[in-house]
C-alpha cells in the first residue's frame, strides 16, 4: 500500500480517495500489531488464515496486555480523527468529489462513511485483499466483512453496536450501496462479505455517468447543459412552476405533471428547473420499463440508486396509456416511497401527452401534486418559428425563384397547431423530401407533407384513411354550396385569429370547431367534397368505420366514439361520418332498455362533437332522419341538389381528361340531357365506356358511353324508352 500521492494537478476523485486510505492503511496495521506479527513469537504467525493451533485457542490475554493495545488503539483514533480533517481539509472547497457527494445526498454518518472507504479500497488497489484475507482469519475472503468493519470502524462497543445497526438489512449501506449477501439471513454474520455494488464504485471512480444497467430506459441530463426555451409562453410555465416549486412542504414528495404535445419542450422545461436546483435530471421512459415484475423491480431499484447517488429528479415519459397495463403500478409506488424516503431534494416529474388526475398515477400516500399544461404557441409565435427555421438556409432562402417562406410560414402557422419541436421536426423532413427531388429549398408541397407526417396516432383502428386527391376544380356543386365551403376552411384557417388574437376563445368553452354537414342524394360529392376541404387545409382525413364503432356491449359503443375523438384531437386529423344518420338518428321515446341505451350513445355523441375543436364533415342522404340537436351544433350545412344537365356536362367532362382519345361523335351535352343521374353514376358511366373502347381499340364513343348509360340506368331500375339516345341508338 502506498500513502496518498502528491497532488499534480487537479484534485480528483482517486486523489481524494487515496488521501482518505491514509487512515485505513494505519487502523489496518493497527489491527495486525495488535494481533501480532513477530515470527520469532509466534511461528504460526504467516499462516495466520489458514492453521489455528491449539495454544491460540488456549491463550488469555492478561490485563497489562489489553491496557497496551487500548492504548494503541487510542493513538490510531487519534491519527485517524487528524487524517480525516486533514483530508476534510484539502477538499472541502473542491466541487463534485464524488465520495463528498454520495455523503451528502445519502446523509451517511461518520461509520457509514468509512465503511464505503473500507469496501472501496479492493477496488482502487488489490494488494489489500491480502491485508483483508489475513485479518479475517480466512484466506478466502478477500473483502471487508462485518467482523473487520466493527473491528476497524469503531472506537467503542457503542461504535460496533452502532456498526451492526447500520449494516442492517433497512439501513443505507445493504439497501442502496452494498452487494447483496448470498444468503439474506446471515446480513449480520460476522463473516458476511462487504462488497460495494458495481455502480457505487463507477461512481465513486468517476469512471461512469450513468448506471450502464439503466442505458436502455434511463436517459442523463446534466445540470451544466440546459437548453433554451424555445418560446416566451414556455417562459411564463416555468416561472410559475418555480415559485411551486420554492413553496412546496418539507415533507411531502413533491411531484409535477407537464402535460401537452409532442415537443412542446416539457423536457427541456424540467431540464431548466433541474439545473436550477444543481441537480440532475433521470428522464425514464415508461415504455422501455420491462413488464416483467422481477426484472421491474431490479431496474427500479438501480434507477432510485442512481437518483439518490447523484441526487437527481426523476422524470418519467409517458409515450402513450399503455403503461397501465403492462407496468406494476404497486411496484412503481414502492421505488417512489424509496426515493422519497432517503432522498435529500426529491422531485418527481410526470411528462405526457395527456392530463392525469393524482389518482391515475403510481404515487406514495403524502406526494404533492401540481399539474399544468404547456400548450402549442400562438399563431404569431408558430410563424416566427418556421421562419427561423427557414432562416438558417441563409441567402438561398430569398434567391429568385425560392419559395416566399414568409408567407408559407404564415399559412403552415394557421393550418397546424404545431409545438417548437414539431415544427423543427418537420422542416428536416421538409429538408428530406426537397433532396429526393434533387433540389436544396423544400417546396410547399413538401412542407405541407412534412407537417402531416408529424401526426402520430391510432385511428386506423376505427376509421379507414382517404388520400385527398380532389381539387376544387373537381367538385361540380352549386356556387352557394360550394361558397359555404369555402367559409368554413376559412373558419378554421382564420380561427387562431378570432379565438386568440381576438379573444372570443376566452368567452368559450366549447363549441368552437369546425362541423359541416353534406345533405344530398347519392353520388352527389358529398365524399368528394370531404377530400376538397381536407386537401386544402392540408390535414388527414379519415372516414369512420361503423362497424369498428357500433357495439352490441353496453358502454363499449361510447368507450370507442370517446377513443375515436381522442386520437383525431392529437393527430389534427378529419372525421368524416359518412352515412351520418346511422349514427346521429333521431333520439326515440324510451319503451325499453335497448332505447335508453340507443339514446345515451347518440346524446353521448352529441357531447363529443360540441366539445372536439377539430374538424369533422357527417353526410347524409336522409337530413329529415338526424336529431334537431345535432342540426345545432353544425358550423355549416351545405345542400348537395341533384345536378342539372349543364352540371352533368361539366361533369362528363371532368371525367374525362385530355390523354383520353375520343371520337368525334362524341356528343357530352346530348348524354347530360338523356341521362338523368348524380355524378356517382356518371363516373361508373364513363368507366364502363372507357373499358369497352379499351377492348375494341377504340376512342371512346357514343356507341360506347350509350351502351353504359342504358346498363347504369337498368342498375337504378330506370328503363330507357325506345329511342331515348336516337340517333346514336344501337
Amino acid at each position: 500500500m502506498n500513502a496518498a500521492d502528491e497532488t499534480i494537478g487537479v484534485y480528483g476523485a482517486v486523489d481524494h480517495i487515496r488521501d482518505e486510505l491514509i487512515w485505513l492503511d494505519a487502523g489496518l496495521r493497527a489491527l495486525l500489531d495488535l494481533g501480532g506479527n513477530d515470527p520469532f513469537v509466534d511461528p504460526l504467525a504467516a499462516f495466520r488464515g489458514l492453521v489455528v493451533s491449539r495454544e491460540e485457542l488456549l491463550e488469555e490475554e492478561s490485563a497489562e496486555m489489553a491496557e497496551s493495545k487500548a492504548r494503541a488503539w487510542q493513538d490510531y483514533a487519534a491519527f485517524r480523527r487528524e487524517s480525516e480533517e486533514q483530508t476534510s481539509e484539502r477538499a472541502r472547497d473542491i466541487p463534485g468529489l464524488p465520495l463528498y457527494a454520495l455523503a451528502s445526498s445519502l446523509r451517511l454518518t461518520v461509520w457509514e462513511y468509512r465503511c464505503v472507504v473500507l469496501c472501496l479500497a479492493v477496488e482502487v488497489d488489490r494488494n489489500y485483499e491480502k491485508w483483508y484475507g489475513y485479518l479475517n482469519d480466512d484466506a478466502t475472503a478477500k473483502t471487508a466483512t462485518v467482523d473487520l468493519a466493527l473491528r476497524l470502524l469503531g472506537d467503542s462497543e457503542d461504535d460496533r453496536k452502532l456498526g451492526r445497526v447500520l449494516l442492517g438489512r433497512d439501513g443505507k449501506l445493504r439497501r442502496w450501496l452494498l452487494q447483496p449477501p448470498g444468503d439474506e439471513s446471515s446480513a449480520q454474520a460476522l463473516k458476511s462479505p462487504l462488497r460495494l455494488d458495481e455502480r457505487v464504485v463507477t461512481f465513486l471512480l468517476d469512471t461512469e455517468k450513468l448506471d450502464g444497467r439503466l442505458g436502455e430506459c434511463v436517459e442523463s441530463l446534466d445540470p451544466e447543459q440546459y437548453p433554451e426555451l424555445a418560446w416566451e409562453g414556455a417562459g411564463e410555465v416555468e416561472d410559475v412552476l418555480r415559485q411551486v416549486i420554492d413553496s412546496w412542504p418539507a415533507d411531502s414528495l413533491p411531484v409535477v405533471m407537464l402535460w401537452g404535445a409532442r415537443g412542446g419542450g416539457k423536457r427541456a422545461l424540467m431540464h431548466r428547473l433541474a439545473a436550477r436546483r444543481r441537480q440532475r435530471l433521470l428522464v425514464v421512459s415508461l415504455a422501455s420499463l420491462p413488464s416483467e415484475p422481477e426484472r421491474l423491480r431490479t431496474v427500479m431499484d438501480h434507477l432510485i440508486r442512481e437518483a439518490l447517488m447523484t441526487d437527481s429528479i426523476i422524470a418519467f415519459e409517458e409515450e402513450n396509456g399503455g403503461w397501465k397495463e403492462r407496468l406494476s403500478q404497486g411496484q412503481l409506488r414502492d421505488s417512489l416511497r424509496d426515493y422519497a424516503d432517503h432522498a435529500g431534494r426529491p422531485l418527481v416529474a410526470w411528462i405526457a401527452r395527456d392530463r392525469s388526475a393524482v389518482g391515475e398515477l403510481p404515487l406514495p400516500e403524502g406526494s404533492a401534486f401540481w399539474s399544468t399544461e404547456l400548450p402549442p404557441p400562438v399563431a404569431r409565435v408558430r410563424a416566427e418559428l418556421w421562419q427561423k427555421q427557414a432562416a438558417e438556409l441563409g441567402e438561398a432562402a430569398s434567391s429568385p425563384g425560392a419559395p416566399d417562406y414568409g408567407t408559407l410560414a404564415v399559412e403552415l402557422a394557421d393550418r397546424f397547431h404545431f409545438t417548437p419541436g414539431q415544427i423543427a421536426t418537420a422542416w428536416r423532413q421538409a429538408l428530406v423530401l426537397a433532396a429526393g427531388r434533387g433540389d436544396v429549398l423544400p417546396s410547399r408541397a413538401d412542407l405541407a407533407a412534412a407537417a402531416r407526417g408529424q401526426f402520430r396516432h391510432r385511428l386506423a383502428q376505427h376509421a379507414v384513411a382517404i388520400e385527398p386527391r380532389r381539387s376544387w376544380e373537381d367538385l361540380i356543386i352549386p356556387d352557394e354550396s360550394l361558397d359555404l365551403i369555402r367559409e368554413a376552411c376559412k373558419r378554421y384557417m382564420l380561427r387562431e385569429q378570432v379565438l386568440g388574437g381576438w379573444g372570443l376563445g376566452g368567452r368559450l368553452t366549447y363549441g368552437t370547431g369546425v362541423h359541416l354537414l353534406f345533405a344530398g342524394p347519392p353520388g352527389t360529392g358529398k365524399t368528394m367534397a370531404a377530400e376538397v376541404v381536407a386537401g386544402e387545409l392540408g390535414l388527414e382525413l379519415y372516414r369512420v368505420d361503423l362497424s369498428r364503432i357500433v357495439s352490441k356491449y353496453i358502454g363499449e359503443t361510447e368507450q370507442r366514439l370517446r377513443e375515436l375523438f381522442e386520437e383525431a384531437r392529437q393527430s389534427g386529423a378529419i372525421l368524416f361520418f359518412d352515412e351520418g344518420d346511422a349514427l346521429f338518428g333521431k333520439r326515440t321515446e324510451v319503451k325499453d332498455a335497448h332505447d335508453r341505451y340507443a339514446n345515451m350513445e347518440a346524446a353521448y355523441l352529441l357531447q363529443l362533437i360540441e366539445a372536439y375543436d377539430g374538424v369533422t364533415i357527417l353526410a347524409t342522404n336522409l337530413m329529415q332522419n338526424l336529431d334537431e340537436a345535432l342540426l345545432r351544433r353544425m358550423s355549416v350545412i351545405v345542400k348537395f341538389p341533384f345536378p342539372s344537365a349543364e352540371d352533368r356536362a361539366r361533369i362528363f367532362a371532368s371525367l374525362l381528361p385530355v390523354g383520353v382519345p375520343r371520337d368525334e361523335d362524341l356528343d357530352l351535352p346530348f348524354l347530360a340531357q338523356r341521362v338523368e343521374v348524380s355524378g356517382g353514376h356518371i363516373k361508373n358511366i364513363v368507366l364502363a365506356a372507357a373499358f369497352l373502347a379499351a377492348s375494341g381499340h377504340q376512342p371512346i364513343g357514343m356507341t360506347h358511353m350509350v351502351r353504359s348509360a342504358r346498363a347504369e340506368l337498368q342498375k337504378l331500375g330506370k328503363i330507357p324508352m325506345r329511342g331515348a339516345f336516337a340517333p346514336y341508338s344501337e
